[in-house]
């Protein structure tokens, strides 16, 4: 099975499942991109409930504890090292997905690699969990996590606002920021070549490129790139819309996370 999730016939999925001797070890899956959205290629929905963004610190070498039933882990930046109790590891980079499905009956290590330090996203399946960490005693860093905003002006025509979320400290030192409801999700491939001219967003969505970054163009001229690992929010869902574009002509696997 290929797992290099810009060849763009399937999704890649690395899993952690538990094996007969009740170890957790990794397991491969792939999904379908069954869907089209103008030049792009997507999965089906997904139902989820929530997203939260992390950094972890240069020498992080722990198991992941907060864990709040089946999630899916992204690699945002930089890359890390996945360990499970059977004893085998995967080094994971931006591209690579981690399902994550039974936290419950399986265990899971994290370890920081080449002295850097890495960003996940987690997205949360269990829409019946209750929004993570938004009643913070935790301490504010600070070190923020920026992102781009477009949105429909009053003159019907898109525009991009800059904005941070706010990252709070772990004892561990690793930073998090507090979940942002979700309905659900996809995967999303785009070419090397796209250039999807004037198309509102489909939906209220986070959009976190995964590989090659994306380039949106207003028409009033405004252009942003978001280079892989960066957070835009997709919220021209009417007017006169955006131009998409792929940035340095580099296939783009992404997620959109529908917002609620």
């Amino acid at each position: 099975m290929e797992r290099d999730n810009t060849v763009g016939d399937h999704i890649f999925l690395n899993t952690v499942v538990a094996n007969e001797k009740g170890e957790s070890c990794f397991a491969d899956k792939s999904l379908p991109y069954d869907k089209t959205l103008g030049p792009l290629r997507q999965s089906s929905v997904i139902p989820a409930s929530q997203i939260v963004f992390n950094l972890w610190p240069k020498g992080f070498d722990e198991n992941i504890t907060e864990c709040n039933g089946p999630m899916i882990i992204l690699m945002l930046e930089g890359c890390a090292d996945f360990i499970v109790s059977s004893g085998e590891s995967r080094v994971l980079k931006p591209g690579d997905v981690l399902e994550y499905a039974d936290p419950k009956r399986t265990k899971l290590k994290l370890r920081a690699l080449r002295s850097q330090e890495f960003r996940t996203a987690v997205i949360y399946l269990d829409q019946s969990l209750k929004l993570l960490f938004n009643n913070i005693d935790d301490k504010k860093s600070k070190r923020s996590l920026p992102f781009v905003r477009n949105i429909t002006g009053e003159d019907e025509r898109s525009h991009f606002h800059d904005g941070e979320l706010e990252y709070y400290e772990r004892v561990n030192q690793s930073l998090f920021t507090k979940a942002i409801s979700i309905k659900q999700f996809q995967y999303v491939y785009a070419a090397a070549d796209l250039r999807y001219d004037f198309h509102n967003a489909p939906q209220r969505q986070i959009v976190l490129p995964l590989t090659g970054g994306t380039q949106g163009e207003n028409g009033d001229g405004s252009r942003r790139v978001i280079p892989v690992g960066g957070v835009y929010f997709g919220e021209d869902v009417t007017g006169e819309g955006h131009i998409t574009s792929a940035v340095n002509d580099a296939i783009r696997f992404s997620i959109f996370a529908h917002l609620s």
